[in-house]
């Protein structure tokens, strides 16, 4: 994976809950969008930067998941982040990770983030504990009242090929956008940890040390979160993408054949001359007709 404070970097901008329409970046290491107070601990040479502007206007969130990667009591972390998705950005608005396995006092504080973000979606990988973990969630979100939809994720790709895959290309296309708390958290998770061994947990660690060997970082469990997260907004737009150019090609023939009943000579002429037929459509519907295609030939 490339590094993620620069090429293939993620943005890093205040979020509350509503997002500036379009925030753009710098397709330089400009010092003056340099965030110098965040801490990097990335491969040298890495930094956090902010948008290189930020357009007037905001609008909400078109949707807000809760990411869960579950893990059993040990070295290991269960770690949960809050993902909200508006105009092709993807924003990292939170994290927390616990040791404790799926304790109540763990799937409490996961459910408490969704209940403050508003998450309608909860997600979580099934590969562990065979969808036990999903069944003590959902008897918290009926004790918490969680009104969300929770769907499980079953992995079956190995996890750097899995990870490498969700986030390079978002991070290519400086597409995920983190909340400066985040990095401020992840600095700073784990003070009881040796510093060598704290570097491991880190999401920043993570994320700069990954590659597709097997092993290649020794704790990947937020970087597992984060890109089940990203994955699930990818497949979810793609879908809404294949939605979207149904109904257009719905909508068209639906125009044509309304033509072809009501007025067959401008369906006629508009296909022969290459006129779109909403275009025809809105002609007729101002002037009454269209140039026909005999009158228009030399």
């Amino acid at each position: 994976m490339r590094r993620s404070s620069h090429c293939g970097s993620p943005i890093s901008s205040s979020l509350a809950s509503q997002r500036p329409v379009h925030p753009a970046i710098s397709g330089r290491r400009t010092p003056r969008y340099l965030l110098k107070d965040l801490p990097a601990v990335g491969l040298p040479g890495d930094r956090w930067y902010s948008p290189m502007y930020v357009e007037e206007g905001i609008r909400d969130y078109t949707e807000t998941i809760l990411s869960i990667d579950p893990s059993g009591r040990g070295k290991d972390e269960a770690t949960a982040c809050v993902l909200s998705q508006c105009n092709g950005y993807i924003f990292l608005r939170a994290m927390d990770a616990w040791r404790d396995g799926y304790s109540d006092a763990t799937l409490v504080a996961m459910l408490n983030m969704a209940k403050k973000y508003k998450a309608t979606t909860i997600l979580y990988e099934s590969n562990f504990g065979d969808g036990m973990f999903g069944e003590l969630l959902k008897r918290h979100m009926v004790q918490m009242q969680v009104h969300a939809g929770v769907e499980e994720v079953r992995a079956s790709v190995r996890k750097e090929e899995r990870i490498i895959d969700a986030l390079e290309p978002i991070l290519n296309q400086h597409k995920l956008v983190i909340d400066p708390k985040v990095i401020e958290w992840d600095y700073h998770s784990n003070p009881e940890e040796a510093p060598e061994r704290r570097l491991a947990y880190m999401l920043s660690y993570q994320l700069t040390r990954m590659c597709r060997e097997k092993g290649a970082v020794k704790h990947d469990d937020r970087a597992d979160c984060l890109a089940q997260g990203v994955q699930w907004f990818i497949d979810a737009l793609a879908i809404s993408a294949h939605k979207a150019e149904a109904q257009r090609k719905a909508e068209e023939f639906s125009i044509m054949m309304d033509l072809f009943l009501e007025e067959p000579q401008t369906a006629v002429d508009a296909l022969a001359m290459g006129i779109p037929l909403r275009t025809a459509q809105r002609r007729l519907s101002g002037s009454g007709r269209i140039e026909t295609w005999t009158k228009a030939r030399p």
